[in-house]
């Protein structure tokens, strides 16, 4: 093993569920209908896929870069109270000493990430980072893990990818990574399971537990 890779909404931050009040609030805005096919706690976007393809799932009536613009800003408004997941900085620091490569491997674009890296003090945490403007297809394509592995300089499957998000699971193991799930009410360990995850944590202290017995 030569690197984790962390995604970042919902993994590194505890943040899905204000970005799913953003959509919300948009989608209202708007009078959008709600999607077809909800997640299974009847959220309306589905995490990992990002904000341009969760929009152009529920609507073709309006133009999706301006849905895109005002969820980043509904998002903004409602951040202050985001937070790293409890033990995240904990998780970084053993990886570091362990002398792998840490990585931040999201769908969410630079001006998002690096607002939210600065406020939280994690910029200085990942070696890598790779945005979603950077690739041409969104997770669960693997595209994004195979450029990130690249950045890193090795290969796929020296790599430990941890994701909260189905479409961000099957995008890593397709990729040829290794991969841990991160259980939530909108993905349960029976779904990550299902999507390819190698391992399946609740919390951040799990993940510390498994790295010690990694090589």
């Amino acid at each position: 093993m030569h690197a984790v890779i962390f995604d970042l909404d919902g993994t590194v931050l505890d943040n899905e569920s204000e970005w799913e009040e953003a959509f919300q609030t948009v989608a209202n805005k708007y009078k959008i209908s709600k999607p077809e096919f909800l997640m299974p706690n009847s959220w309306w976007h589905e995490p990992g896929i990002g904000l341009s393809t969760n929009w152009r799932r529920m609507t073709d009536k309006v133009v999706v870069d301006k849905l895109v613009s005002e969820t980043v800003e509904v998002y903004k408004d409602l951040n202050k109270s985001i937070h790293p997941r409890e033990g995240m900085k904990e998780v970084v620091e053993k990886i570091k000493k362990r002398g792998w490569r840490t990585a931040l491997s999201t769908s969410s674009t630079w001006s998002v990430v690096e607002i939210e890296l600065e406020e939280l003090g994690l910029e200085l945490a990942f070696d890598i980072t790779t945005t979603g403007e950077e690739v041409l297809v969104p997770k669960p394509d693997p595209e994004i893990y195979l450029l990130t592995a690249q950045k890193l300089e090795t290969d796929p499957e020296n790599c430990l990818v941890v994701e909260d998000a189905i479409a961000g699971v099957r995008a890593a193991k397709e990729a040829g990574c290794r991969v841990v799930g991160l259980i939530s009410e909108y993905a349960v360990k029976t779904t990550l399971e299902a999507a390819g995850a190698d391992y399946t944590i609740d919390n951040m202290n799990v993940l510390s537990a498994l790295i010690d017995k990694l090589e």
